[in-house]
């Protein structure tokens, strides 16, 4: 009982030094100036954020708050307006009540039934704030890619994984503007790098034919590797199926663009899930076992993902 009380201690020490070191790490980071991305994205790929500056520095790699100190209130101010600008724009086009009911299972990615209802939804202080569907419309307008008939356009895949990011945002930051535009740049993050998610899907189901050859033939013959679904999971960051702490140390990879860190998601995902798996019989039976995964297992399968994911990093850095 002693050795384990001793293991305890030592263990949850050293993790407690860590995270005292990372913060030093960070917080010396942005004592530099200009701030340095390609310093900052090097920490986020070897180390988890801190909390409290998680979102600082993935504003800086997505580049919505500048390098210079200088012009960050003015980058601020202008974002403002824009934000302003389009919701404007948006109410007076009457599209603010566009809202997503229903579902439709009929694709490898589910795609809602649109409709119109009038709903209004509040912050804290009693402002009016836009609901997951505006800040898609108002994205839509700013790229100058609204169609004639918005509700077709919502039905769009691409623009569910759209939907479901500025969902989990919302959830992580309070201010709106700062919604719109982390969930702007990191939707466009993810579509400028399709090629290099698909690539990691591929490797992820490499690694399973490898280490699970049983489970991999059984998803092979029920179409899940032909399918999107796999893919549609990394596009939309898992925000449907793990919770936002779990989506946060992903996060802090791909920002630091480390897009081949959903390999090893991928297929931590499909080895904790085997047993149930291998009862399928359909990829719509697959999705149904991802999208009931709990939230504490979730956890447990990023964290080990992200650690062999690190591990394999090192290794291929120390045979450099």
């Amino acid at each position: 009982m002693g050795d384990e009380r001793n293991f305890r201690s030592q263990f949850y020490g050293k993790v407690g030094l860590r995270e005292v070191e990372d913060k030093r790490a960070v917080e010396a980071l942005f004592k530099e100036q200009p701030l340095d991305e390609r310093k900052f994205s090097n920490f986020c790929q070897r180390s988890v954020v801190p909390g409290a500056y998680r979102f600082l520095v993935w504003k800086l790699l997505l580049h919505v708050t500048p390098r210079y100190a200088e012009s960050q209130d003015y980058v601020r101010q202008q974002q403002t307006l824009m934000f302003e600008e389009l919701w404007r724009t948006l109410k007076s086009m009457g599209l603010q009540n566009i809202v997503v009911l229903g579902n439709d299972s009929s694709s490898d990615l589910t795609l809602p039934v649109i409709d119109e209802v009038n709903t209004k939804h509040k912050n804290k202080d009693g402002y009016d704030i836009p609901i997951p569907e505006n800040y898609l419309l108002m994205w839509l307008i700013s790229e100058a890619k609204l169609l004639y008939s918005p509700k077709d356009q919502l039905k769009y895949k691409a623009y569910q994984h759209f939907l479901k990011i500025v969902i989990k945002i919302q959830n992580l930051f309070d201010n709106p503007v700062d919604v719109f535009h982390v969930s702007s740049a990191l939707y466009s993050l993810l579509r400028k790098n399709e090629t290099a998610i698909s690539n990691a899907v591929m490797e992820a189901i490499g690694m399973l034919r490898k280490e699970n050859d049983s489970l991999h033939r059984h998803l092979m013959k029920v179409g899940l590797f032909s399918s999107t679904l796999l893919v549609d999971l990394c596009l939309s960051l898992f925000c449907d199926i793990f919770p936002e702490t779990a989506v946060e140390k992903i996060l802090d990879k791909v920002i630091a663009g480390a897009f081949r860190v959903f390999a090893f998601v991928i297929f931590s995902l499909l080895v904790h899930l085997k047993q149930p798996l291998m009862s399928v019989s359909s990829v719509e039976n697959a999705r149904s076992i991802i999208n009931m995964i709990r939230k504490d297992e979730a956890e447990i399968l990023v964290t080990s993902a992200l650690d062999q994911w690190l591990k394999f990093g090192i290794v291929k850095r120390s045979q450099q």
